[in-house]
């Protein structure tokens, strides 16, 4: 049994080595077939331990690349996640900026919705620079033509089987071309918005154009010298209106002489961008700077810098429309109500022995009842919508003094602040709910009662603007005839007839009072009597 079972172990563990050496040694039949053997065996020994070794290495190799690959590929997961949330982040600032332009009312909307989107993207601090062209008010538009009935031709075609019609004999100076439009060559910029590191800085500033070194221009004049800080966003202006590059790169404003700073020089890159309005006069400029983050501009931001000025000009284009749709509106009503004929404005006749008294309320109640008519409109009118006029950044001098002393009037708490009011100050009180606004003014004005004694201490003031309006300068017209010239100072011209007519009248009725006063008052001690009357 023994025996039997050592035979076994012999052939599990070495019979098959050893049937192979045997096998190889008669094959070969070496002289020395013992030490042939022994060493077929060793070498079998070593074989089978290298092999071993080979396969715990590939194993471990394995291993080793498998951990590899695993790091790398969650090193890309957490990179390829990276991006998607930088992806996820950049279309949710795209979707922010395009709801903000899609919803913005005001310039000031638009201006800043674009300087938070660009230091989102780029870090970049921004500002926006508004030239001095003046605020225009874009035509009406025209109703479009309605389509002719069915079978029915056209204006100005012929009807099927008729012969064309003739065209109209032509007008002596028509079919001649138009002359070009000169665009508005920019004198001045001013900053009106920027991000909010900047607007203490920045706001209110402004830069005016570099003189020629001839003082002359024209197509023979030499360029224009930029002195320190003031011409680098003038040539970006030219270069747009000449056609050229819509933005203008400096990578290192710093050693540039003709970029402005503020503040004290840094290292950093300046970019600034124009945009036009429906006439393609440049009305403004989109400016960035890194400075302080010491970098340029990269291509794909200077690109996406010139998107942005497009964008914002068309964005303006559509609030402006839509602004002048309700101002035209209001001026349609406006002209109904307050008529300009031929003899001018709406003016009261006094009748044979009215009073003086009597007269003013009459004066009075002709640009009250056109005011009346602006308070009952509906408010959803086209007509009742005075967004225009708040959304000027300026407003001409005789329409603030007007509003000013109708605002002194109906506005007691703060009449005394009217006289020196600037009209920013004037639409910040509004936002602050500190004075009476359209539509209420407009009723508050058409009710007034001056011979109640309405208006309370704000006489003073609204006399002061009266006399102002009436007051011609040592050359020119009273500024109150700027209104009447203007047709798109209607409203002014009715405010300023207004008050004109209410000053006049508050005159009449401190005199009769005054008159009154003194007839009613005894005699002084010591006068002698009266003669008596027949």
């Amino acid at each position: 049994m023994a025996a039997t079972l050592d035979s076994d172990y012999l052939r599990a563990s070495v019979g098959s080595v050893l049937a192979a050496g045997i096998a190889e040694t008669v094959a070969e039949q070496p002289d020395d077939p013992v030490g042939y053997l022994a060493q077929f065996l060793l070498k079998s020994v070593a074989d089978d331990k290298a092999s071993k070794e080979v396969a715990v290495l590939k194993k471990e190799d394995a291993v080793a690349v498998e951990k590899v690959q695993a790091a790398a590929a969650e090193a890309q997961a957490k990179v390829s996640e990276k991006e998607a949330a930088m992806v996820v982040q950049l279309e949710k600032e795209d979707a922010r900026l395009d709801s903000l332009l899609e919803n913005s009312k005001s310039s000031d909307e638009v201006f800043m919705a674009v300087l938070s989107y660009v230091r989102a993207r780029t870090g970049a601090s921004g500002y926006v620079m508004l030239t001095d062209l003046s605020e225009k008010i874009m035509p009406k538009k025209l109703p479009a033509p309605a389509p002719a009935a069915e079978g029915e031709a056209a204006e100005g075609e012929a009807a099927e089987g008729e012969a064309p019609p003739e065209p109209p004999p032509p007008v002596e100076g028509e079919g001649e071309p138009p002359e070009p439009r000169v665009p508005f060559k920019p004198t001045a910029i001013e900053y009106v918005a920027a991000t909010s590191s900047d607007e203490s800085l920045l706001i209110g500033k402004s830069l005016t154009r570099p003189a020629s070194s001839e003082g002359e221009e024209g197509d023979d004049a030499p360029p224009p010298v930029s002195g320190v800080g003031e011409g680098v966003t003038f040539t970006s202006i030219d270069d747009f209106v000449a056609g050229g590059a819509k933005v203008l790169h400096v990578p290192e404003a710093v050693a540039n002489r003709s970029v402005k700073f503020w503040y004290m020089p840094r290292l950093g890159a300046y970019v600034c961008a124009p945009f036009s309005d429906y006439e393609g006069d440049v009305c403004g400029v989109l400016g960035f700077d890194t400075l302080g983050l010491e970098r340029a501009f990269t291509a794909a931001e200077i690109g996406l810098i010139e998107k942005l000025a497009e964008r914002t000009g068309a964005t303006l284009l559509r609030i402006e429309e839509g602004l002048a749709d309700k101002h035209h509106a209001l001026m349609e009503t406006l002209t109904t109500a307050y008529p300009k004929g031929e003899a001018g404005f709406p003016a009261h006749t006094p009748a044979e022995g009215e009073s003086p008294i009597d007269a003013a309320k009459g004066a009075l109640a002709l640009p009250a009842a056109a005011l009346a008519e602006l308070a009952a409109l509906p408010a959803d009118s086209p007509a009742a919508g005075w967004e225009h006029l708040e959304t000027r950044r300026k407003l001409p001098e005789a329409y603030l003094l007007a509003l000013k002393g109708v605002l002194a009037l109906t506005s007691p708490s703060v009449a005394a602040d009217m006289a020196a009011a600037t009209w920013d100050g004037i639409k910040e009180a509004k936002q602050l709910g500190e004075l009476m606004w359209f539509p209420e003014l407009f009723k508050a004005l058409s009710e007034f009662d001056v011979m109640a004694g309405a208006g309370g201490e704000g006489w003073s003031v609204a006399k002061q603007m009266a006399t102002e309006l009436s007051t011609a300068p040592e050359e020119g017209a009273p500024p109150k005839e700027a209104l009447a010239a203007d047709a798109s100072l209607l409203l002014g011209k009715v405010l300023c007839d207004w008050l004109l007519a209410a000053c006049e009248l508050y005159t009449k009725k401190v005199e009769a009072d005054e008159a009154a006063a003194a007839a009613a008052a005894p005699p002084e001690e010591g006068a002698p009597p009266e003669e008596a009357q027949e």
